[in-house]
């Protein structure tokens, strides 16, 4: 799948200054570690949401209030340019918790398959690129956890569990009992990556500037909310 033409200049032009930060981290030692560490990138909104919770929503009324693009799966079609591969077989990969044994029994089935350490590096490499080139809603892959807090905004998008089965039975046109299961074993999935790619709780309050609960507002309050939060954080938009 070819990449939006912004994506794939995002990460040319991102790509050397990721080399030269790593090579210089690698031979500068922990100072230079530091001072790398400071550069700026942004700004940007990562949105982590459960499924069901209209956290894209969200996430697409704070982008079309400043004209910022939502990434989600250019993600992956990032990966899948970087890597050489098609998307359909890192979606195995994205934002699930992969063990070492079934990794490596992929790896021998499909050839091409890059594995988890390759996709994750190329992945964080992606994120980094569209987070250092700013103006960019990033969906999900725990960016919060990779990016520097100082240079956005991490948002967490939920519901009760009730309230999103009822969402995805009316968007997945499935009763509410297959609705339920399939939130409970999302939540499962990205709870379960999250820990095994950063060691960190995705419920952790910590990980987060503003958790929204939209069955205590809507849609568009929460939208503006986050709106409100960026400026304040950011000065966006003032």
């Amino acid at each position: 799948m070819a990449l939006p033409v912004d994506l794939e200049g995002i990460l040319q032009r991102q790509a050397r200054s990721w080399e030269m930060r790593q090579r210089m981290a690698d031979e500068g030692g922990e100072k230079a570690r530091d001072a790398l560490a400071h550069l700026s990138e942004g700004p940007w909104v990562t949105v982590s949401r459960q499924l069901g919770s209209a956290g894209h929503e969200v996430a697409r009324t704070v982008a079309e209030r400043f004209g910022w693009q939502v990434f989600d799966r250019q993600i992956l079609s990032g990966c899948a340019t970087q890597t050489d591969t098609v998307e359909q077989i890192l979606s195995r990969l994205d934002e699930r918790a992969i063990g070492a044994f079934d990794d490596y029994l992929a790896q021998l089935m499909v050839p091409r398959d890059p594995g988890q350490t390759t996709f994750l590096k190329e992945m964080m490499r992606v994120i980094w690129g569209i987070a250092r080139q700013g103006n960019a809603i990033i969906l999900g892959r725990g960016a919060n956890w990779i990016l520097k807090s100082r240079f956005g905004l991490r948002l967490r998008v939920v519901a009760p569990l009730e309230l999103r089965a009822q969402n995805l039975a009316e968007d997945r046109d499935c009763s509410v009992s297959e609705a339920l299961q399939l939130a409970r074993d999302h939540d499962g999935q990205q709870a379960a990556f999250i820990r095994q790619v950063y060691a960190r709780d995705i419920d952790d309050p910590l990980g987060y500037d503003l958790i929204l609960n939209v069955s205590s507002v809507d849609v568009k309050t929460a939208g503006t909310v986050a709106v409100a939060a960026l400026a304040a954080k950011l000065g966006v938009g003032k």
